[in-house]
């Protein structure tokens, strides 16, 4: 996927916010989206006094919505680069990947199985509205819509577990693992997705009858399927017949839809 420019990634993206905590957030949420959409890819900079220029905007709030970025390792300096030289897009490596996946399928389970039991009523509505976003989109054949829709679903029920630290965990794991999916260029084709999705509506059924085993069942066959489907990135994988060499080889075709 082909760099674009800031100019046309932020065109028409002015900011305004009543107070100055707000900027920081509409701000953080503005250049976000860009790069969790692939318009802003690995490595490209982001510098602060030309953001803030774009956004119509003071330095200010795109500074801090900037350290929010760099905290949650969506953005830093390039290796070896001093500090105060810039920030950029940090590239997710196909090892980041491998761990960043492993680490949401061990605790995903934990969190169904609470969310099974303490989801109100309007959180399980707000799972189930996720699940049609994903609908629509697969239908559109909108991937980006499909994988932002996807994270809604895993946020909701991260989320209605409860234990929002652990929550947040997963959600960066998963905002991260779909920027490698971008970057590298994985072609993600309709019958994965729909997959995804028929996984995803499963695990919802379980947790709208309040039964956290067969959730934590669904959750767990869901990552066990999505292993499959990502087998080129697991050298332990079944069937895996991609060389293990640590680096990244985005070109492979895969599913996606996690």
């Amino acid at each position: 996927m082909a760099q674009h420019d800031l100019t046309t990634v932020f065109a028409g993206r002015q900011v305004a916010a009543p107070r100055a905590p707000r900027y920081r957030e509409a701000v953080y949420q503005v250049i976000k989206e860009a790069i969790l959409t692939g318009k802003l890819q690995a490595g490209q900079p982001l510098v602060e006094e030309h953001l803030a220029a774009l956004l119509n905007i003071s330095r200010t709030p795109v500074r801090e919505a900037l350290i929010i970025l760099e905290h949650e390792g969506i953005i830093g300096a390039r290796p070896g680069q001093r500090a105060g030289r810039g920030l950029y897009v940090r590239p997710v490596s196909r090892h980041a990947f491998e761990e960043m996946f492993e680490a949401n399928e061990a605790i995903e389970p934990y969190l169904v199985r609470r969310a099974a039991l303490l989801a109100s009523e309007g959180q399980l509505a707000e799972i189930e509205a996720a699940l049609a976003r994903t609908a629509a989109c697969i239908a559109a054949q909108d991937t980006v819509g499909t994988l932002a829709a996807s994270r809604d679903f895993h946020r909701l029920v991260s989320r209605a577990s409860g234990n929002l630290r652990l929550a947040g965990f997963v959600v960066n794991n998963e905002e991260r693992a779909d920027m490698y999916l971008l970057n590298a260029g994985i072609v993600i084709d309709l019958d994965q997705m729909e997959t995804s999705l028929r996984e995803h509506t499963a695990i919802f059924e379980a947790l709208a009858r309040r039964d956290p085993v067969a959730a934590e069942r669904l959750v767990i066959y869901h990552a066990q399927s999505l292993r499959s489907r990502f087998a080129a990135f697991f050298p332990d994988a079944e069937d895996d017949g991609a060389d293990d060499d640590g680096a990244d080889n985005g070109g492979a075709d895969g599913g996606s839809g996690a």
